[in-house]
């Protein structure tokens, strides 16, 4: 196949392979991502699919087949917003890569295969995880036909969900651009978007009872179709494959207009430097408040970080990761393990923590471009930098993960209040540590020539993330399993709850010490040669 479409979306699909080939993260994230899920799905870790399949076989076809519908239309639902959210913030931008492609074709090839391109990726990255548990459960249910309708159907799902989302992705970004909103603006609408997707994620149950009455249940039947006695309808399955072709078709047609629309409006071409850096000032109420507190030096330099992150939201990016773990442990250890809800309140505290850490503290010296000229010109001594940095995280984090571990551990039912107690001092105690350790490491592994985010964020180096993790890891087990033990059995040991929580009081001290020392020394030991 050679047409224009098909050569659009082949050349930018070699250029995203180079491009994570050449970069140990992202190859990292290929493949580590689907496989972590795929193990979890299938049943390889914990209850998956493959323990279905064998409830299935025991008898169970009922409640096996309707939990694989009510999966399977909240699976559609989670893909909708995946897709919108990939599409947003990705081929519907104006990217160099289309400008040349524009210069070469038509509008509806680089349209149509920036559409294809982006299915491709994000059906690579997650259907491997539906192919892993439709196997499982074929295996598990001893009838291997049954993978043929739940590989394939799942597949499809995939590139409907792609291309359906993409003129919504088209048209999101036309109207972001016609309101003019700022960054700031985008990045929230952004973490919105990550928040309706993760609350489908744990009322998957729910979403799936109330789409059950709809035509999107045909869904199911079609992933069904083979799996013996599940009673799929094949004339609602051919509805659905037939109503969903033509779901393609027009968001095909919707995409190409609407890629008009953005690529040639005269906003598109509009210079987006013409911003201007709001002009320095010498004093702010913010500084003066800082300064009462802190020396004056260690107060600007706390504001000019925050004022840097606002203007540039996208520092804080490398924080997703930290929550996206802590809704991972929600989700197994209470929502489907067997922990209380009062486990939910040492998770925040830690996630929080591990999160808070991850943003500019994690790349001090790289948040906007190349920051250590400024620094070694400034004229600040390296503690006075480290102090600010630390500032500028626990300021802000830590009543806010204190408020939310406490609320959460209130909310949840803890009566106990040596629990309360011990959750707050968990948390402001990982809320310290965090910063601290995250930029002695982050001095000492500056991060590399490689960027994600663009010019203006530079990546963490990847040696630096992972101590930085396994850090936190260390020091916070004990008092997470401490409070893990009252959250598991309901009652409260005095003994553990205090050596528990204790000793990871003394670790933090000793590391956040040792990690301030350090972070310093290195500070100072840079030098303008």
């Amino acid at each position: 196949m050679t047409g224009p479409s098909v050569v659009v979306a082949r050349t930018a699909l070699r250029q995203t392979y180079r491009r994570v080939r050449e970069s140990r993260r992202m190859t990292a994230f290929f493949l580590l991502i689907p496989g972590f899920f795929a193990l979890q799905v299938s049943g390889a870790v914990g209850p998956g699919a493959h323990d279905v399949g064998r409830r299935f076989a025991a008898g169970e076809v009922a409640p096996v087949v309707a939990e694989i519908r009510g999966v399977v239309l909240s699976g559609v639902v989670l893909l909708a917003l995946m897709g919108v959210l990939g599409a947003a913030g990705g081929n519907s931008e104006f990217k160099d890569r289309y400008v040349a492609f524009l210069t070469a074709t038509s509008t509806r090839a680089v349209a149509v295969g920036s559409v294809a391109r982006q299915t491709a990726v994000w059906t690579a990255l997650f259907w491997p995880v539906a192919l892993a548990g439709a196997v499982a459960f074929a295996l598990g249910a001893g009838e291997p036909v049954a993978a043929v309708s739940l590989v394939a159907g799942s597949l499809w799902l995939f590139v409907v969900a792609g291309v359906a989302t993409a003129p919504v992705g088209f048209g999101a970004r036309w109207l972001l651009d016609g309101y003019g909103l700022s960054k700031n603006a985008r990045f929230g609408l952004g973490v919105g978007m990550l928040g309706l997707f993760y609350l489908v994620l744990f009322t998957r149950r729910t979403v799936g009872a109330a789409l059950d009455a709809t035509p999107l249940s045909w869904a199911g039947d079609l992933l069904l179709l083979t799996v013996p006695g599940a009673g799929a309808s094949t004339l609602r399955a051919a509805g659905f494959l037939l109503a969903s072709v033509g779901v393609v078709l027009a968001s095909l047609v919707a995409s190409v207009r609407l890629a008009e629309a953005l690529w040639y409006d005269d906003r598109a071409l509009a210079d987006d430097g013409a911003e201007s850096d709001d002009a320095p000032v010498t004093a702010t109420p913010v500084r003066d408040v800082l300064a009462s507190v802190v020396p004056r030096p260690t107060a600007a330099l706390v504001e000019t970080t925050w004022r840097r992150t606002k203007r540039t939201p996208k520092t804080l990016w490398y924080v997703y990761p930290a929550i996206f773990v802590g809704l991972v442990m929600g989700e197994q250890l209470v929502y489907s393990g067997p922990f209380s809800a009062a486990m939910y309140a040492p998770i925040v505290a830690f996630t929080g923590a591990l999160a808070a850490g991850s943003g500019f503290t994690l790349n001090p010296l790289g948040t906007e471009g190349d920051a250590l000229p400024g620094l070694l010109t400034a004229g600040v001594s390296g503690e006075t930098f480290v102090r600010a940095k630390a500032y500028a995280v626990v300021l802000p984090a830590m009543p806010l993960l204190v408020g939310a571990s406490l609320g959460t551990a209130i909310g949840a039912g803890v009566g106990s209040p040596l629990v309360v107690a011990a959750v707050g001092v968990f948390a402001v105690t990982l809320a310290v540590l965090a910063p601290l350790l995250s930029l002695a490491l982050g001095v000492h592994y500056p991060p590399g020539d490689e960027g994600l985010l663009g010019e203006d964020v530079q990546i963490p180096n990847k040696s630096a993330s992972a101590a930085y993790t396994l850090g936190m890891v260390a020091v916070g087990a004990p008092g997470f399993g401490a409070l893990g033990a009252y959250a598991l059995s309901g009652a409260v040991d005095p003994a553990t709850v205090v050596v528990g929580v204790g000793a990871t009081v003394v670790l933090a001290a000793l590391v956040a010490w040792r990690s301030y020392r350090h972070a310093v020394a290195k500070v100072d030991a840079y030098s303008v040669e």
